[in-house]
């Protein structure tokens, strides 16, 4: 037993060590498994609680480089580790990983309590605070956000305030662990087809996956449809049958709000409560004052209020299309009020009929390799930047593909992109930084790691409807955003911006899917090799016009509101976050025929740390994306013009968090955003 514990000891600490390979190091996936990255983390906060030790320990005066930078560039094991946690816990469930994730997510919620909460540490933060004048500016930001940091993990409370605070915080961090965990599970459930009738008007595609899922599952002869987002919305959009669509919508609107294994009620009720407990004992008067105090809005009603502005206009012109719909409907047969699960396939007939977008026959021509090759085309001609993949790199399943990024004939960071669905994978897509670049001792270039979950046909190939292809543009955007930070320290980096921010690049970025040029240079047929048709381009571009970006529509608005009311509540009493749902859609007059894009048990931002009381920020990066975009218009280049991507990259997208976020817009803008420009640009304007 004990040359195996030592053996087992001996491999861990291999993942503590830095990375080896090219490019400053790359992640060695291939070495990890769940036990080896569990027995690491447990080593890695002992050597994170070491550095720590030893900054305060120090007998010399506190200064920027023995306290502040030795604190940056202290726990660079820690971080090492957490990377390979964070993506095995969200893209290689097997194993036992999501065991260790549960044990391991308060382990690292504690280690942070712990060092923020350390008084002889925040007493000489406080000491080089006060000479903060004679540093230079990124320093002093550093310095802020490091005290601001400290005071709201606990720094400044009494002995027994902290010891509370980190026990609310690990509760909250098992929790949310669990959340995502019955979330994921929650993706292998399944409605069963057992007559071939009720497919009618599903793509084959879809027809055959559904089959050999039967038949994966032991069933073969009926088909099977999985609970992911991509198997549901193809029967929404495109089956006649009504009772398999009601049926398929039940199964995916229910996700984790039944008695079961998948059950987040009663996690959402105590996740959302101990917030607003954690928030009190730290003097916030509500869990949403704390979330949205570092945020551009700084305000919970300055992030509402324009979500409530924009809900009765938007939601006028959704009623005058549920009447188009129910034209169409009706002409159809349908002879009663559109349903829930009837709105997206209606809604398909509108793109069809009125639209002139028929979405089956544009995926033929979206194939995955058309999407990135049009990306990286538009990203050279913006950014001048190139992509060359990368064969020999360790990965953590075989289907991802990694590529390196490079600008002016030198490297700038490396992309893994992990595009396919696979079990044991988070059902969402995200951009996740495996590594942020830093020039402390010389530049190490950023690592980022961009997942989704596109769906393999029945012969190999992945088509992508716009829709999906439009993720694929924004994922990227959140990664370039990333690798082009020039950010001297990581903790100032690109990922840390103020977070209703974050998501003006990878949204801006979407604006360049819709460029028709590059639609007809890239998007061939994936049997013949044929160009994208006139027809089909403009109607991709006629209904990017009519159904707008996912911030002005009511399935994103109403989520967004209930986010955001339901941290307000969080006071410290008991919330019960469902209940706060209904009684606000009831208030809004949500249409019943209109699905939100997530309810409560399944809202998977609202439960992760990022997004709490933050989902907002997807409007609020909507206003801002609106008038960068009138910037490019205004250029005699276009949408490619040359002055204006430079400025861009120059005042924005490289200088992270280094700079306040709102300073970095008025150094683009030379004014503050126009909240109008979003209006403006898809002549949405308001509805008595």
């Amino acid at each position: 037993m004990t040359g195996a514990r030592e053996t087992s000891e001996v491999d861990a600490e291999g993942l503590l060590a830095p990375w080896p390979g090219p490019y400053g190091g790359l992640p060695p996936f291939d070495q990890a498994t769940p036990e080896r990255i569990e027995r690491a983390m447990h080593l890695a906060i002992d050597r994170r609680r070491e550095d720590v030790t030893a900054i305060v320990d120090n007998p010399n005066a506190a200064t920027f480089e023995n306290t502040v930078l030795a604190l940056e560039k202290s726990g660079r094991a820690f971080r090492r580790v957490e990377t390979l946690r964070a993506v095995f816990a969200s893209t290689r469930m097997g194993g036992g990983m999501v065991e260790a994730d549960k044990r391991l997510a308060p382990l690292i919620t504690a280690i942070e309590d712990e060092i923020a909460q350390n008084s002889r540490l925040f007493t000489r933060i406080e000491a080089v605070l006060a000479a903060r004048s004679a540093l230079e500016p990124d320093q002093a930001q550093l310095v802020e956000r490091v005290h601001r940091h400290m005071l709201r993990r606990g720094a400044a409370l009494t002995p027994a305030k902290r010891a509370e605070l980190t026990e609310l915080n690990g509760r909250i961090a098992r929790l949310q662990a669990e959340f995502q965990s019955n979330l994921s599970k929650s993706g292998d459930e399944v409605v069963w087809a057992v007559d071939a009738g009720e497919l009618e008007g599903l793509p084959a595609s879809a027809i055959a996956s559904a089959a050999k899922l039967a038949d994966d599952l032991g069933k073969p002869g009926v088909w099977a449809i999985r609970n992911t987002r991509a198997a549901v919305w193809s029967v929404l959009q495109f089956a006649r049958s009504r009772t398999l669509r009601q049926r398929v919508r039940g199964m995916w609107v229910g996700r984790c709000a039944a008695e079961g294994a998948c059950d987040n009620r009663a996690l959402v009720k105590a996740i959302v409560t101990l917030r607003g407990k954690a928030a009190r004992l730290l003097g916030y008067p509500t869990f949403a004052h704390m979330a949205v105090e570092p945020r551009m809005a700084k305000t919970p009603e300055a992030a509402l209020d324009p979500l409530m502005a924009i809900w009765s206009p938007v939601r006028f012109e959704s009623l005058v299309r549920l009447k188009d719909l129910q034209v169409i409907a009706d002409a159809d047969g349908l002879g009663e009020p559109i349903q829930a699960w009837d709105y997206l396939f209606y809604r398909e007939a509108h793109r069809r009929m009125r639209l002139g977008f028929d979405s089956e026959r544009v995926r033929e021509y979206l194939e995955v390799n058309n999407v990135l090759a049009a990306l990286f085309d538009a990203m050279g001609r913006l950014h001048q930047v190139q992509f060359r993949e990368l064969n020999d790199v360790a990965r953590v399943h075989p289907d991802v593909r990694v590529f390196e990024v490079s600008r002016d004939g030198s490297a700038i960071g490396v992309i893994y992109a992990d595009l396919l669905a696979r079990e044991g994978k988070m059902p969402s897509s995200w951009q996740y930084e495996l590594r942020t670049p830093e020039n402390i001792d010389g530049r190490v270039i950023g690592l980022s790691n961009v997942c989704t979950n596109f769906q393999r046909g029945p012969d190999g190939e992945v088509l992508l409807g716009w829709e999906y292809a439009n993720v694929l543009f924004h994922e990227f955007g959140h990664a370039l955003h990333m690798l082009f930070s020039r950010a001297r320290y990581p903790s100032l980096g690109s990922m840390q911006v103020a977070w209703d921010v974050v998501e003006l690049p990878s949204q801006l970025n979407e604006r360049w899917l819709f460029d028709p040029p590059l639609l007809k240079r890239h998007m061939r047929h994936h049997r013949s090799g044929a160009a994208m048709p006139d027809d089909l381009i403009q109607g991709m571009i006629r209904v990017r016009e009519d159904e707008r970006v996912a911030s002005l529509n009511l399935d994103f608005l109403a989520p967004a509101i209930v986010d955001m009311r339901m941290h307000l509540a969080a006071n410290g009493e008991a919330v019960d976050p469902i209940a706060i749902e209904q009684q606000i859609y009831d208030e809004l007059g949500m249409p019943e025929a209109i699905d939100a894009v997530f309810r409560i048990p399944c809202q998977h931002h609202s439960f992760t740390s990022a997004y709490a009381a933050g989902i907002y920020s997807y409007l609020w990066a909507d206003v801002l994306v609106a008038d960068v975009l009138e910037a490019f218009g205004a250029a005699e280049g276009g949408l490619y013009d040359a002055a204006v991507a430079e400025h861009w990259r120059n005042t924005v997208l490289t200088v992270g968090a280094s700079v306040p976020a709102e300073t970095a817009f008025r150094h683009f803008r030379g004014r503050d955003p126009d909240p109008e420009a979003l209006l403006r640009r898809f002549q949405l304007g308001a509805a008595a």
